[in-house]
């Protein structure tokens, strides 16, 4: 039951995360994700586009994080974590990812000005060539601000989670090969969103 909470804590601040992050860069730039997303939800609102992007893209993460972190402060060895102790440094970690997607997008945004960077070179698509210049400028403030995200939550996830297992002397994550069907359908779980999380974003 304990892990299920971690698992929920979570999943429910990541996906918090990625609506407001999209609920935000969404009106900076719609065509981030009108243009540069497959057309999987047909709305055209910026708003219940930003909201179901924000959870499709953060669900795998938010989930996958959620697995590992449950497995890192509830598994045997020294006394499990209170759930409650885990808010505190997820909120920290939201925070610094919110921070560096901010710097990021400022940096991108500074740079597409200055011409140092040029959507049309970095994206060769036809679609790009229909933006303004001013458009162009913050679709990469944008595109920035999503790189640094994804970069910050999934490193300091991950870290996270390392530092939570050291603290408890490195209990046993996840069995490498599993042995019950809950260990088979869990890692066949977090494998399914790992390949579905690299499919939407880079090959669909």
């Amino acid at each position: 039951m304990q892990k299920t909470k971690v698992v929920l804590l979570s999943l429910s601040a990541a996906i918090a995360y990625g609506v407001i992050h999209d609920q935000i860069t969404a009106r900076l730039c719609i065509e981030y994700f009108s243009l540069a997303h497959p057309a999987i939800f047909p709305v055209s609102s910026p708003t219940l586009l930003a909201l179901c992007w924000g959870v499709a893209a953060t669900f795998g993460v938010g989930l996958v994080l959620g697995i590992l972190l449950a497995q890192a402060s509830q598994s045997p060895g020294l006394p499990p974590m209170p759930v409650s102790a885990l808010i505190i440094p997820i909120l920290v970690l939201l925070a610094t990812t919110a921070v560096a997607a901010a710097v990021a997008g400022s940096i991108g945004f500074v740079l597409a000005q200055r011409s140092v960077i040029s959507l049309s070179e970095l994206l060769p698509y036809a679609w790009v060539d229909s933006l303004s210049r001013p458009k162009q400028d913050r679709f990469l403030a944008v595109w920035f601000a999503h790189a640094a995200s994804y970069l910050f939550g999934v490193v300091g996830g991950a870290i996270l989670v390392l530092r939570i297992w050291n603290r408890r002397q490195r209990p046993r994550l996840l069995a490498i090969f599993p042995r019950t069907p809950i260990q088979l359908l869990r890692l066949a779980l977090v494998l399914a969103i790992f390949g579905m999380i690299v499919w939407l974003r880079w090959f669909r």
